[in-house]
């Protein structure tokens, strides 16, 4: 929870972690066995379009979703909850607490940084989740966030509030960190899809639905990255120190809300 509110720890939960890299111009990566790499077991599914330059490969990671996503130009990593039919569709989603998340995912990001072709800007994604039990509550719990904006927790409805607030850099001199997070509430209806085929109609299959109880939660998504308008390669040596930065001003906007 923001720190100069006083209220509540916060509860976030990840509903999803990324990293993306722009590659260098010429950059053009091949197939190098990097999910087998960063997960220590060969992926469960894999797409490749060589003329394409594209690439995608999926599997489990400690019990969630890790795909790694190649085309031209850039280079993505996510992590997302691994969903199954069989579970609770009543339950908001995730890959666990956030702080958990953040330490899994940025210790094999770091590790891949190692190896990463060239790179021209790195961007850390996040999407938080706080489960909240109505939309009054949740706006309540987003005006301690976001204290600058004045909500009306009876009266709104369809809040939605989107600010960058760049910072310099503190490891690289000179580069410039944008800082964008958009605040909402959320509303999950779970729908689970049946296919079947009605009797005297073998080539029109039925499609059905049913839904779980609905939730709602409290959700910030951040995007935290070097600047778009810097070209030039960095410094590969750099990009551990750079992305641990993203990370951290994450964390702060996680536990602190928006802050300047």
């Amino acid at each position: 929870m923001p720190q100069a509110t006083g209220t509540k720890t916060p509860n976030w939960r990840a509903e999803s972690l990324r990293l993306t890299i722009f590659l260098a111009a010429n950059i053009q990566p091949k197939d190098e066995g990097w999910w087998s790499k960063v997960a220590g077991a060969e992926p469960e599914s894999k797409t490749a379009k060589p003329n394409r330059g594209e690439l995608v490969e999926a599997g489990l990671f400690q019990g969630n979703a890790l795909t790694l996503s190649v085309q031209p130009g850039r280079i993505d990593w996510l992590l997302s909850p691994n969903v199954s039919i069989e579970e609770n569709l009543s339950e908001i989603k995730s890959v666990g607490s956030f702080d958990s998340a953040e330490k899994a995912f940025s210790t094999i990001m770091l590790n891949w940084l190692d190896a990463c072709p060239a790179t021209v800007r790195l961007a850390y994604g996040v999407v938080l989740l706080e489960p909240v039990g109505n939309r009054e509550e949740g706006y309540r719990r987003i005006a301690e966030y976001v204290p600058s904006v004045e909500i009306d927790p009876v009266g709104a409805e369809d809040f939605f509030y989107q600010i960058n607030r760049p910072r310099q850099s503190e490891v690289a001199e000179g580069m410039r960190l944008n800082r964008l997070s958009k605040w909402s509430v959320a509303f999950f209806q779970p729908i689970r899809f049946a296919i079947g085929i009605p009797q005297g109609q073998p080539n029109q299959p039925l499609v059905y639905s049913h839904g779980g109880t609905p939730a709602l939660a409290c959700r910030v998504e951040l995007d935290l990255s070097t600047a778009a308008s810097l070209q030039e390669e960095l410094h590969h040596n750099s990009l551990p120190n750079i992305f641990k930065e993203l990370v951290s001003l994450g964390s702060e906007i996680a536990q602190k809300g928006d802050v300047k």
